[in-house]
């Protein structure tokens, strides 16, 4: 059987992420720099990084998208991949969407469905 999110993938051409992690205090950091994102779907992300991240570790990540208004999005790390010495493949789930602090919002869950419809092609 495959892989059931395939179809549900983008690659959106020049798309970038950049993310923050949580300190040990709770804050979170600097953004990190733009990297390329492989793909996104209205869960999660997929990008590769120079920064080591931990399984489970909380994010805030800006999704960038030539024309378009950047989306900013609290998840955590699902995955991790060490692809070379340097690089890591990072999966990371978006966190729940609704009304709170916790969450991401409705607006933005409902921008993803609008990117996803306007740059859903076969990978």
């Amino acid at each position: 059987m495959g892989d059931l999110r395939a179809s549900d993938r983008i690659h959106i051409p020049g798309a970038l992420v950049v993310f923050r992690k949580r300190n040990k205090l709770g804050f979170f950091e600097r953004f990190s720099k733009p990297m390329e994102l492989y793909n996104i779907t209205k869960s999660g992300v997929c990008f590769k990084t120079d920064k080591r991240l931990r399984r489970g570790e909380p994010l805030c990540v800006d999704i960038i998208i030539p024309g378009e208004k950047t989306i900013r999005l609290l998840g955590s790390v699902m995955w991790t991949d060490e692809v070379s010495s340097r690089d890591t493949m990072i999966g990371a789930q978006f966190a729940v969407f609704g009304k709170g602090k916790n969450y991401n919002s409705i607006k933005s869950l409902e921008r993803l469905r609008e990117i996803q419809h306007k740059y859903n092609s076969p990978l």
